[in-house]
């Protein structure tokens, strides 16, 4: 476990940034939604008064009672998913492209360890930043949002029920971002189509919002697994997504090891 532990202590000063920032931005929101709850229903005029393919860009239902607590926390699991899917899609990158990138790659892979089992404590490492991560937002979104709700009903079990759903999604990106930094020989470029993969997966997500004619594209972006409001309210989950997202993440996953067990040593 020794490659476990050196993972760990090499990037627990960039998550405790992300995990900050997270913090930042549920506080901050909550913040906001006080202030907005003073106007009464005067915010829900606020934002439809506001263009209709705003609001969906923003991942805002034009519906949505956002003088509600619940409602408008819910808002917030697209800024989640993008937070966290660059979290995870970066980290898995990096965590494996980095050996070339820092020109240790000759220390790591001529140590008396396989390579499986090299890749396997990354990918723990990995996945343990994944999991602490989406406890962080959900610690922090259960406590920012319990002294703002006053209907009586706790909204602890859909929180938690988000936090689940946006768990897979962090899953989904990190074993693409594994897969990109097994395949490419270099960091940089490993990088770049993580960012792309990330970028154009959101785009997509927003163009089929605002055309219901695309909807048949929709499996193709992670964003669009799963809807906050249906997810916290309806405790309604698309089976087809889940099973999609899990078969997704064992393919690059897998497609990970294979690359890593091919890839050369490079001066």
């Amino acid at each position: 476990m020794n490659i476990y532990l050196r993972e760990l202590r090499a990037n627990y000063k960039s998550f405790l940034i992300w995990a900050g920032t997270m913090v930042f931005l549920i506080y901050a929101g909550m913040m906001k939604y006080s202030a907005f709850a003073k106007t009464g229903d005067s915010v829900n005029e606020i934002f439809r008064s506001l263009p209709q393919e705003l609001l969906l860009a923003m991942g805002i239902d034009p519906s949505m009672d956002l003088s509600s607590i619940g409602a408008f926390y819910s808002i917030f699991f697209l800024y989640f998913l993008l937070l966290t899917s660059v979290h995870s899609c970066l980290l898995g990158v990096n965590i494996l492209a980095k050996e070339q990138r820092d020109k240790t790659a000759d220390f790591l892979l001529v140590k008396p360890i396989k390579r499986q089992q090299a890749v396997t404590e990354k990918i723990l490492a990995a996945l343990t930043f994944v999991v602490l991560y989406n406890l962080v937002t959900l610690g922090t979104s259960i406590f920012a949002v319990r002294p703002l709700n006053d209907t009586g009903l706790s909204l602890d079990g859909p929180i938690l029920r988000l936090s689940l759903a946006l768990l897979i999604i962090q899953i989904l990106f990190l074993s693409v971002g594994l897969f990109l930094g097994a395949w490419s020989s270099q960091a940089v470029r490993a990088s770049g189509l993580a960012t792309s993969v990330i970028l154009g997966t959101f785009i997509l997500k927003v163009l089929i919002d605002l055309n219901d004619n695309l909807e048949t594209l929709e499996f193709l972006t992670p964003y669009r697994y799963f809807s906050s409001i249906d997810v916290m309210f309806g405790g309604e989950i698309y089976w087809p997504y889940i099973l999609l997202a899990v078969v997704l993440a064992i393919t690059f996953t897998a497609g990970a090891y294979y690359f890593f067990q091919k890839r050369d040593i490079l001066n």
